[in-house]
C-alpha cells in the first residue's frame, strides 16, 4: 500500500507544473497546441523524435491559431512580420534565452552571451575588425580563397567529378573565417572532394544540436566530462564522437598555435581577430580573456562565419541553376567589369552591378534560417504585435517567417532577383533580415557581403555550371540552430570557361 502512496505523490509532483502551465500560467490566454503550453517536451518531441524544423511547422500553426502562438510553457512565437521589428528593435536591450544559446556548449562567445552588457563589451572589441574599411583590408584574402576554390573546382572537373557545392562553399567560408580569426586555417579548400575532417565534423555536429538543445542534462554531460571517459562509456562512440568533440578539438588546436606563438599573428597579411582579442588595450578591463573564453570566441566565430554565407551561396546557386536565362544575364553583367580572366575586378566594381546585387539579396532571402532567435522580455513587460507580453516571457520570430511572408514579398517562395530592382525595392530592404536586427545583430555582415560578391562573381565568370541530378527533395533542409541537409547535397558539373 505504501508504494502506491509514494507513486501518487510522485505523480502529483509531476502533474503540478503541467496543471499550472495549462490553467494558471500568465501565457494561458495565448493559443497554441495544448501540449506545447503544458510542457517543453512538445518541442523536444517535434525536433528530436519527429526530426521536424519548428519554423516550418509554425507556418501551419500560425494559420490555425493566428499571429501569436504559444510553443512552450513560457515561450511565444510571432508570425506577423511587423513583430520582428518589435522584438529585435535597435533600442531593445533584452537578454537572450538560455535554452537556445547554451546549445553549442560555450558561454562567452560574441553570439552566445545572454546578458546585453557582456555582449556589448565583446562587440566593442571585435566590431572594428568588421567595419567596412577593415573588410577592405581582407578583400585580398577573400579573393585568394575564391581563386583556390576555382582551382579546386577546375581540378575536379578535369577528373570528371561533379562538385559537392555545399562542402565546396563551406570550405571557402571556413578557410576565410579561420584565417581572419587565427592567422592560419585548416586548408579545407585543398581537401579531396572538399571533405576536410573539420568540414565533415561540423556537418555531423549539426545533426546533434536538436538533442543538445532540448535535453540540457545530456548537453551538460556531453560538454563537461573528459572525452576519454565518454569514448569508453558512450554507445556507438566512434560515430558520435565527431559530433561532440572533433570540432571543438580542432578549434582548440588552432587557438593553441596562436597562444604558443602569438608573434606568428604578425606574419598574417592583415590584422586578425585574435590580434584584437589578445590586445589588453582593446578590452575595457585591460585584461585579456582566459583561454576558455578565447576558445569560446573562436568556436562561435568559426561556426557563424562558416555556415550562413555557405548556405546563401548554396541556395543562390540551386536557384540559378534552375534559371539559365538569369545566369546568362548575370554572366553578361559580370563580364562587363571582368572581361579579362587574368585581371579580376575589385569589390567596388562588383558592388556596382545591380543584377548581381539583387541576386545576392534574393539568395539571402532564401537562406534556410528557421531558428527563432529567442529573447527574454524585461520585467516591465513589452508590447509586441499589439499585445501586452508579460515580463520574463521568452519570445522570438524565425527569420524564415519574415522572408516568406506574402504580406511583404509577392510570390514569396519564388526566386526573383528582379524584386530588388523595382520601384519598391527600397521599402523591401527593411524586411531583408538574414543577419537579424537590433543591438545583437550579427556584426559580420560586411565580411559576409564581401564573400558573397566575390564567390558569386568567381563562379559565374569562370564556369559554365549544370546540375548533376540534384532534385528539390535533395535540397530539403532541417534546422535547430544551423541548417543541415539530410539528403544528397547539391552537386553540379562545373566546366571552366576559356576566356
Amino acid at each position: 500500500m505504501e508504494i502506491w502512496i509514494w507513486l501518487l505523490v510522485a505523480l502529483s509532483i509531476a502533474l503540478c507544473p503541467i496543471i499550472y502551465n495549462v490553467f494558471f500560467h500568465p501565457l494561458r490566454r495565448f493559443p497554441g497546441p495544448r501540449m506545447a503550453g503544458a510542457t517543453s517536451w512538445w518541442k523536444a518531441y517535434k525536433e528530436v523524435f519527429q526530426q521536424e524544423t519548428l519554423a516550418q511547422l509554425l507556418f501551419d500553426l500560425h494559420r490555425k491559431h493566428g499571429d501569436i502562438v504559444r510553443i512552450g510553457p513560457n515561450e511565444l512565437h510571432f508570425g506577423k512580420p511587423s513583430a520582428f521589428h518589435d522584438i529585435y528593435h535597435g533600442t531593445n536591450r533584452w537578454d537572450k534565452d538560455e535554452g537556445l544559446y547554451r546549445t553549442p556548449g560555450v558561454r562567452s562567445g560574441s553570439f552566445v552571451f545572454l546578458k546585453y552588457k557582456d555582449a556589448k563589451e565583446r562587440r566593442e572589441v571585435l566590431q572594428p575588425m568588421f567595419s567596412k574599411r577593415s573588410i577592405q583590408n581582407v578583400e585580398g584574402l577573400v579573393w585568394r580563397n575564391a581563386n583556390r576554390l576555382a582551382t579546386a573546382v577546375t581540378k575536379a572537373n578535369a577528373e570528371n567529378c561533379s562538385i559537392d557545392l555545399l562542402y565546396a562553399f563551406r570550405s571557402f567560408t571556413l578557410d576565410t573565417i579561420m584565417y581572419f580569426t587565427f592567422g592560419n586555417c585548416v586548408d579545407a579548400l585543398d581537401a579531396q572532394a572538399f571533405s576536410d575532417p573539420l568540414i565533415v565534423a561540423m556537418d555531423a555536429s549539426l545533426r546533434a544540436l536538436p538533442i543538445l538543445k532540448n535535453f540540457p542534462l545530456i548537453r551538460k554531460v556531453a560538454y563537461s566530462l573528459p572525452p576519454s571517459l565518454i569514448m569508453k562509456t558512450l554507445p556507438d562512440a566512434e560515430r558520435l564522437a565527431p559530433r561532440i568533440y572533433r570540432v571543438r578539438a580542432i578549434i582548440e588546436e588552432q587557438l593553441q598555435k596562436v597562444l604558443d606563438n602569438p608573434e606568428k599573428l604578425d606574419e598574417a597579411l592583415h590584422q586578425t581577430i585574435f590580434h584584437r582579442m589578445l590586445d589588453p588595450n582593446a578590452h575595457r578591463s585591460k585584461v585579456v580573456p582566459d583561454s576558455v573564453k578565447l576558445h569560446d570566441e573562436g568556436l562561435t566565430l568559426v561556426f557563424a562565419g562558416a555556415n550562413t554565407v555557405a548556405d546563401t551561396l548554396l541556395m543562390g546557386h540551386w536557384n540559378l541553376l534552375n534559371q539559365p536565362d538569369l545566369v546568362a544575364r548575370l554572366k553578361a553583367e559580370v563580364f562587363s567589369v571582368w572581361p579579362d580572366l587574368e585581371a579580376q575586378p575589385n569589390l567596388k566594381d562588383l558592388e556596382a552591378l545591380p543584377l548581381l546585387t539583387a541576386t545576392i539579396k534574393e539568395s539571402l532571402r532564401h537562406i534556410p534560417s528557421g531558428v527563432s532567435l529567442t529573447r527574454v522580455v524585461p520585467p516591465t513587460g513589452a508590447v509586441i504585435s499589439g499585445q501586452t507580453i508579460p515580463g520574463g516571457t521568452t519570445v522570438g520570430m524565425a527569420i524564415l517567417h519574415v522572408h516568406q511572408s506574402e504580406e511583404i514579398f509577392e510570390d514569396a517562395l519564388s526566386f526573383k532577383p528582379e524584386r530588388w530592382l523595382g520601384e519598391d525595392a527600397k521599402q523591401l530592404e527593411q524586411w531583408l533580415v538574414p543577419f537579424s536586427r537590433g543591438p545583437r545583430m550579427c556584426f559580420g555582415v560586411n565580411l559576409a557581403w564581401c564573400e558573397l560578391y566575390i564567390a558569386f562573381a568567381t563562379l559565374i565568370r569562370r564556369f559554365d555550371m549544370a546540375l548533376d541530378g540534384t532534385t528539390a527533395a535533395d535540397m530539403e533542409w532541417r534546422e535547430c540552430i544551423a541548417a543541415y541537409y539530410p539528403n544528397r547535397h547539391l552537386h553540379a558539373w562545373c566546366q571552366p570557361v576559356e576566356c
